[in-house]
């Protein structure tokens, strides 16, 4: 074979991928933006856990015993089964969390709702209701701003009890692959991603 007829033939290769490329471009570009947006995902869990593998350490910390914790360990008994656990949280558990930590609020829109409206208790004290607990903390209590009844504040101290639960348990699992992909796939189920998914996938059919 001379080497005209090869450069004939890789022409001819050429001309027959950008025309499978020009037919095929929904498809191609499809895959594309479904990878950036699936590395991504992976990209975001990776700093998500290692963020969370010191926060579910402080929840730790927080409750060991100390000559002065009396002072702000108030609520870690609610904490403590999940502090004393050893083993390897599976991927379902570790996907769990991951949505809880990253994918909820608190109080949740279902809190603020119940307690919209419901009249302040008489004499009620913040300060008060919090002092003692590991919850008067800073980076807790900016979660009762607004908080003006006894059942909304423990309210409130189930759901930072939930959230520090899934914390200790994306520690357990530390900087794995289970931990990473199980977080990916809690960031791709997003409901703001699947809408905007929708809406690609939508827009590339009718174009």
């Amino acid at each position: 074979m001379t080497a005209k007829e090869n450069l004939r033939r890789s022409r001819e290769a050429l001309a027959g991928l950008a025309g499978n490329a020009r037919r095929n471009w929904r498809f191609l570009l499809g895959a594309i933006i479904a990878g950036g947006v699936i590395w991504a995902a992976i990209e975001a869990s990776d700093r998500q856990g290692r963020f969370d593998i010191p926060s579910g350490y402080a929840v730790r910390m927080t409750c060991e015993p100390d000559p002065e914790s009396p002072l702000w360990n108030g609520g870690c008994e609610r904490v403590a089964a999940d502090i004393a656990r050893k083993d390897k949280p599976g991927f379902v558990e570790l996907y769990r969390a991951f949505v809880t930590v990253h994918h909820r609020y608190i109080p949740s829109p279902a809190t603020r709702s119940r307690f919209r409206g419901v009249p302040c208790d008489q004499g009620f004290d913040l300060d008060a209701a919090l002092r003692g607990t590991r919850y008067v903390f800073v980076p807790l209590r900016v979660h009762f701003a607004g908080a003006c009844t006894v059942a909304e504040v423990q309210a409130i101290m189930t759901e930072i009890d939930e959230r520090d639960r899934a914390l200790l348990t994306i520690e357990r699992a530390g900087l794995s692959h289970s931990a990473l992909y199980a977080g990916a796939l809690a960031n791709l189920t997003e409901p703001v991603v699947i809408f905007a998914a929708a809406a690609i996938l939508a827009a590339l059919i009718i174009l």
